[in-house]
């Protein structure tokens, strides 16, 4: 009975939430050997929703992606760890090998510093890209 329950436990146990505060501050993407926090980059900030159902990106001037040219970026969270979030951006039209738009997952490495990934590229791979907090 005792394993029973145990089992019971272990299965139910929730997986922990991401912590929001992880997202603070300003951040930079480095992709080259520049410094990542000069001012003449451009700066993001991130805001995780209450609920953590949407993830909302702010660049401090435009800037051009293959979502568009915008200042601001809006994402569903479909899945969430205590180090990572799986988004679907809205408006996506770019689509994965089985079909479905894109999902990517922002992870945290280190304090301070995350990475992009396709969510369905082989377990370790990212891009070039590299999250530098520049700010809190």
């Amino acid at each position: 009975m005792l394993a029973t329950l145990l089992l019971s436990a272990a299965v139910t146990a929730a997986t922990p939430a991401f912590d929001a505060t992880q997202l603070s501050g300003s951040w930079s993407d480095s992709f080259n050997s520049n410094s990542v926090c000069d001012p003449s980059r451009h700066l993001t900030r991130m805001q995780l929703s209450d609920d953590h159902a949407r993830l909302a990106i702010f660049n401090d001037r435009m800037r051009s992606s293959k979502l568009g040219e915008a200042n601001h970026f809006a994402a569903t969270v479909v899945a969430e760890t205590e180090r990572s979030l799986t988004i679907r951006y809205d408006n996506e039209n770019r689509l994965d090998d089985q079909g479905k738009p894109v999902e990517w997952q922002l992870i945290v490495v280190a304090p301070g510093v995350y990475r992009w990934r396709q969510a369905d590229w082989p377990e370790g791979k990212v891009n070039g890209v590299v999250g530098i907090r520049c700010s809190p």
